[in-house]
């Protein structure tokens, strides 16, 4: 009888951190995700006003996920806001090509990142992923 009461609230305990786990990745993902198409929205830009309101949303949704997680070192995050800030010139000036080569760029860089960090982290940069891969196709 002991043992019940023992194993019972055992494992609920543990069926609640894999469930809040799963919660939390998920929501990890739905954040990156956003970046993902903030990132897109700043390469689909019109103009230099949605150019750099597109650039403002993306340094938005970072700061808040860097907040919730620990998702980049000082220069992970130095070499994305490099990428962003030639996408930005490139999509100002027209050149389209290269703002595609750029895109490549931050796909590849958030690819790397993701491969260096723990499981809810790498669940944001796959939801920054996928939001890249909405305009990068």
């Amino acid at each position: 009888m002991n043992k019940a009461r023992t194993i019972v609230p055992a494992a609920l305990v543990l069926a609640a951190v894999v469930v809040g786990g799963c919660s939390q990745k998920y929501s990890a993902e739905r954040d990156g995700k956003k970046i993902g198409e903030a990132i897109c929205d700043l390469r689909e830009a019109d103009d230099e006003a949605e150019a750099q309101e597109a650039l403002d949303d993306f340094n938005e949704q970072i700061d808040d996920l860097g907040n919730k997680y620990a998702l980049y070192t000082f220069e992970d995050r130095n070499d994305v806001q490099n990428n962003l800030a030639d996408l930005f010139e490139h999509v100002i000036q027209g050149q389209g090509n290269l703002a595609q080569q750029d895109l490549a760029v931050l796909e590849r860089s958030a690819d790397n990142i993701r491969d260096d960090i723990n499981e809810t982290s790498r669940a944001a940069w796959d939801g920054v992923l996928q939001g890249l891969s909405e305009c990068t196709q």
